[in-house]
């Protein structure tokens, strides 16, 4: 059996020989010492251990140049980022002297030397464009590099055993290790899946596929995380869960790869494929466009994942024939969201077994989906916020809620036309003045929420910024905020609309009608989706009342709220609702 060749052809070493340690411990007391920063330590780890073939050390001038330039080392071996030594200008002139440097961490313990040192400037601005594509100071790759020394050091490094204190040092194996143990189960089409964060739904679903076609699948999983991320030891509890239970054992390895997310998109991911080949590796997963021919590798290209609820399944771009309305696309910030407030975190997005860990790290927060409702408190105020295309039948559910809960509690309806003729009089429906309106309404309900109302907003709130802005300025007050996509297919739309306004707007006539000739951006992750076209009042209520109930919002429903409920669905659509 014959693994793909490490980048190169030769799969690097840069430890120092067991012989020689003493006297490299000696060598670098006497030499000056450059401090590297976990992105530099991550990256002497990779280069030391030949993750980083065919590299022998940091890169000097001539590679940084063509690498930015054109993905390429002075040589002509592609190489996609640019692995580099920041060094302080205090440092740099005793550097110079030398010719060589001790490299050290933050806490001073010596981890090698670096010889043969070429010194240099880099244009930051320059670097970061190349790299990243912008020099917003607000992007994370940005801002890294940014905040590292101008002048650059490269050269061959020499690296001392690596210390068993780092972060998941057992799971970190090398190429050569990793090579040995596929050998060893008789793996030679290998697929890998590098990741920086806890394993969705979306990444089970790419492992699913791979493992169609491959001998196995290697997941590379990053051993520090996004910043703001759980720590690497829950990640990875996340990731043996995944593996353990959702996918074949025997199958899957799961390896800790040094440091963490760089931000840089399509070269990031070349760097993944060009690790996962120094592994032995010949299938890299890959959801981006890469350069497969330059990077003499055959990486296995997949559309992202994500789950539709139309389908009832995990699916993408290629297999899913429905809109994005549908879509649950998993994200980090999201799941955080979710966790931090106590909310549920979709099964869609993540399997409840790697919710549930994760969920213990945020402090034990009640999964409120799953967790005994108690009665709701009568004092504690809420917002439900029903968005919508017009017609969709927000007012006809805002009166239905009120009405079903009326037993237990009142609730107040801003309703969007009445928010228009009474608070935002003289507003029209340009993006400001919308955006405008909607603010107004996200105001008034997080007033009366705080006094303990329960509140039911009813306007399209047609731009998803928007919507989130209102969200997390009630949620940072301590309301509680549920948003409900209240959902109907355009054709339906038409049908409902009495006043012909569809058929005006779809001829290019009404100018700002929301779906129509302006967007309506609908919301990537509801906590309620309902769809009118298909469902009763009372089916539709159904599931926003289970999300109240499950929040603690309101009380379970008895026989007598069940009864009373029944009536609701008496009441009457209204033929158009306000553009609002």
């Amino acid at each position: 059996m014959t693994l793909v060749a490490p980048h190169g052809g030769v799969l690097v070493d840069r430890f120092v020989a067991p012989a020689r340690i003493d006297a490299v411990i000696a060598e670098a007391a006497a030499l000056p010492s450059v401090t590297l920063d976990a992105r530099e330590l991550a990256d002497l780890e990779l280069i030391a251990t030949g993750a980083a073939s065919p590299l022998t050390g940091f890169l000097g001038p001539a590679d940084h140049a063509r690498v930015l330039a054109e993905g390429r080392l002075a040589s002509g071996v592609a190489w996609p980022v640019p692995l580099v030594l920041a060094v302080d200008d205090a440092v740099r002139p005793a550097v110079a002297a030398a010719g060589a440097a001790a490299l050290r961490d933050g806490a001073g313990r010596l981890w090698g030397v670096i010889r043969d040192v070429e010194l240099w400037q880099r244009d930051p601005i320059a670097e970061v464009r190349a790299l990243f594509g912008t020099d917003d100071v607000n992007h994370p790759g940005v801002q890294h590099l940014l905040s590292r020394p101008r002048w650059l050091a490269g050269g061959p490094v020499e690296v001392l055993p690596l210390p068993d204190t780092r972060p998941l040092a057992a799971r970190r194996l090398a190429p050569r290790a990793v090579r040995a143990e596929l050998e060893a189960r008789g793996w030679r089409h290998v697929a890998a899946l590098a990741t920086a964060r806890v394993l969705d739904r979306g990444d089970e679903h790419l492992v699913r596929v791979a493992l169609e076609t491959t001998d196995g699948v290697v997941v590379l999983a990053a051993a520090d995380g996004a910043p703001g991320d759980v720590p690497a030891d829950v990640r990875f509890a996340a990731h043996d869960a995944v593996l353990a239970r959702r996918l074949p054992a025997a199958r899957t390895l799961l390896v800790a790869t040094p440091g963490g997310p760089r931000f840089a998109g399509a070269r990031e991911a070349a760097l993944d494929v060009l690790v996962a080949k120094n592994h032995g590796l010949d299938r890299a997963i890959v959801t981006v466009d890469v350069d497969t021919a330059a990077l003499d590798a055959a990486p296995l290209r997949l559309a992202p994942a994500f789950w539709c609820r139309a389908c009832d399944a995990t699916a993408t771009a290629r297999t899913c024939p429905h809109d994005a309305g549908e879509r649950v696309v998993a994200s980090t910030a999201r799941v955080r969201d979710l966790l931090r407030t106590g909310r549920h975190v979709p099964r869609e997005l993540l399997r409840p077994e790697v919710a549930a860990l994760l969920r213990a790290h945020h402090g034990g927060a009640v999964d409120v989906a799953s967790a005994p409702a108690a009665a709701a408190p009568a004092a504690r105020g809420f917002i439900v916020w029903f968005t919508g295309l017009s017609g969709a039948g927000k007012s006809t559910l805002s009166a239905a809620l009120r009405a079903r809960l009326a037993p237990q509690r009142e609730l107040e309806i801003l309703d969007g036309d009445e928010v228009r003729t009474h608070l935002s009089k003289g507003l029209g429906f340009s993006r400001e003045d919308r955006d405008v309106n909607v603010h107004r309404i996200g105001f008034v309900a997080r007033t009366l929420a705080r006094h303990g109302v329960g509140v039911v907003t009813a306007a399209i709130s047609p731009y998803a910024d928007t919507r989130r802005q209102v969200r997390e300025l009630a949620e940072a007050r301590g309301v509680p905020f549920v948003e409900v996509h209240v959902k109907a297919e355009l054709a339906a739309l038409v049908q409902r609309d009495v006043k012909g306004l569809y058929k005006k707007a779809l001829a290019g006539e009404v100018p700002h009608f929301s779906g129509i000739s302006d967007p309506y951006e609908p919301p990537e992750h509801p906590d309620v989706v309902v769809r009118t076209d298909q469902e009763t009042v009372d089916q539709s209520l159904d599931q926003i009342v289970a999300a109240l109930v499950a929040r603690g919002l309101v009380a379970p429903p008895t026989a007598t709220l069940a009864a009373a409920g029944a009536g609701s669905t008496q009441v009457h659509a209204r033929a158009a609702e306000v553009r609002s």
